[in-house]
């Protein structure tokens, strides 16, 4: 029987395959930036465009659907550990997203942008500020795989939780 519950079910994870499926491949396209310098602005780009407009986004609605998962469940959220450390994780990612992973990623693909066209002579290092940036966008990056892959486990094991 259709219901709200089911509903919320449905978008919350629907919404989480669209916002964290592509988020998965950007360590692949990083990698092939950095294999094919000529093709890095290319990849900064569309790592960032993709962050912006569908991983951000749609992870704010998988959110939103997780709210009204828990009023339609009834859930008693303060009896629930496990599904407090999930939210905790997912308000310290999602603010870490907004307010640090977007603008270095921004910054990146504007950095990239400035560089020289075309390949980098032979043996030509990247600026430090690249490297630098590049950096902690790749720690950034493996933070909010851990914090995805830790928020699916507390969703789907429920550690704590009481089944009947």
């Amino acid at each position: 029987m259709w219901s709200w519950f089911t509903f919320f079910l449905i978008g919350h994870i629907l919404a989480a395959i669209v916002a964290f499926g592509p988020a998965f491949s950007f360590a692949l396209i990083a990698a092939q930036g950095q294999k094919e310098p000529q093709h890095a602005v290319f990849a900064a780009e569309l790592i960032h465009t993709l962050s912006a407009r569908v991983v951000i986004p749609v992870a704010l609605v998988v959110g939103v659907f997780g709210i009204g998962l828990i009023f339609t469940a009834h859930v008693d959220l303060w009896h629930s550990e496990w599904l407090l450390i999930a939210l905790a994780l997912y308000i310290a990612a999602i603010t870490f997203s907004i307010t640090v992973q977007l603008p270095r990623g921004g910054k990146l693909a504007e950095l990239l942008k400035a560089m020289p066209p075309g390949p980098p002579p032979p043996g030509a290092t990247p600026p430090a500020e690249i490297l630098r940036t590049a950096k902690q966008l790749q720690f950034g990056g493996i933070y909010l795989t851990l914090s995805v892959v830790a928020i699916l486990v507390m969703m789907v094991w429920k550690p704590g939780a009481a089944f009947n």
